[in-house]
């Protein structure tokens, strides 16, 4: 009897959350599309803010080492179960990882959803420290809030390479967001 943990039975496990067979967001694609144009196929990557887990779940399908971030533990629940490392906390609290421990860091609204500037300030520091020179941010923000040259001045650590403005599902929501992808200088 073959173990329900490999990869052609995780579907068919009783244990695995239906609502992870979501399609991905537009914003997670954009970026899988921007690392595969640049022959990127495997690597490390963050995942802050992950919901209900469905991008962390499609980068770990696409081969990638996924550690998802979430301060409930309700959300991580099984994502294991799918390749991807869960690691219960808030993002303004201190990231439990190594300086340079990422390749590329995927932020869908949760950096927009920190409110005062303080946990803008330290969430920026964590980012700035965990990811590695030269390692790729995609930073997802609702269009009506933010804009490409608010973010740059915001993100000085970084350049901003490509972007795009596309209508994504957020939080159960149809919103309209700006797709940045940023790299760390």
């Amino acid at each position: 009897m073959e173990s329900p943990d490999v990869p052609w039975a995780k579907r068919e496990d009783g244990r695995v959350k239906k609502r992870l067979d979501e399609k991905p967001s537009r914003a997670a694609v954009f970026f899988l599309e921007f690392l595969e144009s640049k022959g990127v196929r495997r690597g490390r990557l963050i995942d802050l803010g992950c919901g209900a887990g469905r991008n962390a779940v499609f980068f770990a399908e696409a081969g990638f080492e996924v550690h998802a971030v979430d301060r409930s533990e309700d959300v991580l629940k099984d994502i294991d179960l799918h390749g991807v490392m869960p690691h219960c906390h808030s993002v303004t609290d201190y990231w439990l990882f190594e300086d340079d421990f990422f390749d590329f860091a995927l932020d869908i609204f949760c950096f927009c959803e920190q409110e005062d500037s303080g946990r803008r300030a330290f969430y920026l520091a964590e980012m700035l420290r965990v990811l590695k020179q030269g390692g790729y941010l995609l930073l997802s923000v609702p269009s009506d809030a933010f804009q490409k040259e608010t973010v740059g001045a915001m993100f000085e650590g970084f350049e901003i390479l490509a972007s795009e403005e596309a209508e994504d599902r957020i939080h159960g929501k149809s919103r309209k967001a700006l797709n940045l992808i940023l790299r760390k200088k």
